[in-house]
């Protein structure tokens, strides 16, 4: 069992660091500290990819893509998604600490791994939000506000591949939800 966890876990390093390297190359942003830590198991877990280089200026698509949000009871979805997930994750640590009778770090570590799956379905869930969301501010707005909108908010986005996002972000791209939205 201990050298299943350890090759997976060498296995989820060697793709990060594939990842991390397709990413740098594609996008010509350098990763920095944040890269780093999203090599190493289990602190990617906890540090945050940051999205944006600065705040994007409050206009009037993103007022009403938050209105869409609160229309859609969004937040009350994604919370009862969140509360699903985490008791599954309880009830899978429970299962490797009790019937398994591994050791916490180990069934921490088991954990990790099987949440990688998880947590890509959970960000796709919160992307067809998102895609929800933009598509009651377009109908408000119409094409020529909700493109200056997206270009505005690329300007402000630091730049990600769509299987990055996938992997690390609770938002598709800015490019992603313009080419959803203007199709």
């Amino acid at each position: 069992m201990g050298v299943i966890l350890y090759t997976l876990l060498c296995i989820e390093f060697v793709a990060r660091v594939v990842i991390e390297i397709r990413e740098r190359r594609a996008t010509q942003v350098r990763g920095g500290l944040f890269a780093v830590l999203r090599v190493i198991p289990l602190v990617n877990d906890i540090v945050p990819l940051p999205e944006n280089r600065r705040d994007p200026k409050e206009n009037d698509f993103s007022k009403l893509h938050e209105r869409g949000h609160q229309n859609y009871h969004h937040s009350i979805l994604r919370n009862l998604f969140k509360i699903i997930l985490a008791m599954v994750a309880i009830w899978f640590l429970a299962t490797q600490l009790i019937r398994n009778g591994l050791p916490l770090w180990v069934a921490i570590l088991w954990l990790h791994l099987v949440a990688i799956p998880f947590r890509v379905i959970f960000n796709l869930y919160c992307w067809n939000q998102e895609y929800e969301a933009d598509k009651y501010a377009y109908k408000e707005l119409g094409k020529t506000k909700s493109k200056a909108a997206f270009r505005e908010l690329a300007e402000c986005e630091i730049p990600y591949t769509k299987l990055f996002a996938a992997l690390y972000r609770e938002h598709p791209t800015a490019l992603q939800r313009k080419k959803k939205l203007l199709l």
